[in-house]
């Protein structure tokens, strides 16, 4: 497999499909690109956060679910895999099928320099705020 590998001060424009040879991997640096996937898809959560628990106890939480999924970048002109490549945007937590509560992604903490239209690309390791409770939703896996 032969990844593509974006580094240094790199900012992407216009409609580019990127896409690593023989299956690899779009990169920033060392890190996987987060590319946007389908919201409560079964197996394919891509981070873990904490559960929202509303309505408050006695009664049980309406989705306890901890799995996160990004499903709209606020990028839709360039793609790795034919998904989106994430440049902040909208995530949900919760169970696989109804991932109950929205979350936004933030700027890149693991990616400075590499860009699309002047927005850093988000990479494996950077975090959401899940809005509900405010707590962080962490993404360990790019979705790719």
């Amino acid at each position: 497999m032969g990844d593509l590998v974006l580094k240094g001060l790199l900012n992407l424009k216009g409609m580019l499909k990127l896409a690593g040879k023989d299956g690899g991997k779009v990169k920033v640096g060392a890190v996987e690109a987060l590319v946007e996937v389908a919201k409560g898809q079964a197996g394919a959560s891509q981070g873990q956060g904490v559960p929202v628990i509303l309505p408050p106890p006695p009664a049980s939480p309406t989705d306890p679910g901890v799995d996160g999924w990004i499903f709209k970048s606020f990028n839709s002109t360039v793609t790795a895999g034919d998904k989106n490549i994430v440049t902040q945007g909208m995530c949900a937590l919760g169970n696989p099928s109804t991932a109950t509560w929205p979350g936004m992604v933030q700027a890149s903490i693991g990616n400075p320099t590499v860009t699309i239209n002047n927005i850093p690309i988000n990479v494996v390791g950077d975090m959401a705020t899940v809005l509900p409770n405010g707590a962080p939703l962490f993404f360990s896996k790019s979705g790719q």
